[in-house]
């Protein structure tokens, strides 16, 4: 599999189309360093995130719409497995710089920090889950709006070869625990991907076998 196949791949799997029903308006600068202050302590007091998540998958070219549903367990430093159980398996693990991919019996490894778009998507996938994206001035520009039950973050990247790929990231944040509830991004070629992440569970015991595959 090529890379940039590998990348595709990837990107389809975990980003998503977020419509809002909400008004939101600007955060102003100071409104921005206490929500981005908040956003910190609870990523911070995270140290492990298991929940449920539905996603469905939009491809311009096609008129339907492809619904998948797993679990996905996150565990500090920078632990992520994200399982689809629906309509068919695949596992996704990051940990230890490393990615491992499990697609029926094969299972592939790649060194995330064997190329930067490969390192660059995996600090995304992670920073998307616990909120240190908005910590990544360098490869994004970013705007926050503030709802009355949410906040919305949007990232326009500004790495040039991740910038080919996606046109925006946005994450849309509870303000009931300050941890990322959806993401959004669309990418330049139209594709929309919507996951939802429901019962989620903070700080519960993830064991370390859950981030390795035999």
């Amino acid at each position: 599999m090529k890379f940039t196949k590998i990348i595709t791949s990837i990107i389809a799997l975990l980003f998503i189309s977020y419509s809002y029903s909400q008004t939101y308006v600007a955060a102003t600068n100071e409104q921005k360093s206490s929500l981005i202050k908040l956003i910190n302590e609870a990523s911070q007091n995270t140290r492990t995130l298991k929940c449920e998540f539905e996603q469905e998958k939009t491809v311009s070219i096609l008129s339907e719409t492809i619904i998948s549903k797993g679990v996905m367990y996150f565990k500090k430093e920078n632990k992520l497995r994200w399982q689809y159980n629906q309509p068919y398996p695949y596992i996704f693990i990051l940990a230890n710089g490393k990615v491992t991919i499990k697609n029926d019996n094969r299972i592939d490894n790649f060194d995330t920090n064997s190329n930067k778009m490969f390192k660059t998507i995996s600090e995304i996938m992670i920073g998307g889950v616990n909120g240190d994206l908005l910590k990544d001035e360098n490869n994004f520009k970013s705007e926050i709006l503030v709802g009355d039950n949410n906040i919305i973050v949007k990232l326009i990247p500004q790495y040039k070869d991740l910038a080919k790929l996606m046109n925006t990231i946005t994450l849309s944040i509870s303000k009931q625990d300050w941890l990322v509830e959806s993401i959004e991004m669309i990418e330049t070629g139209g594709d929309n991907t919507l996951i939802k992440f429901t019962n989620k569970i903070v700080n519960a015991e993830v064991k370390d076998d859950k981030f390795i595959i035999n």
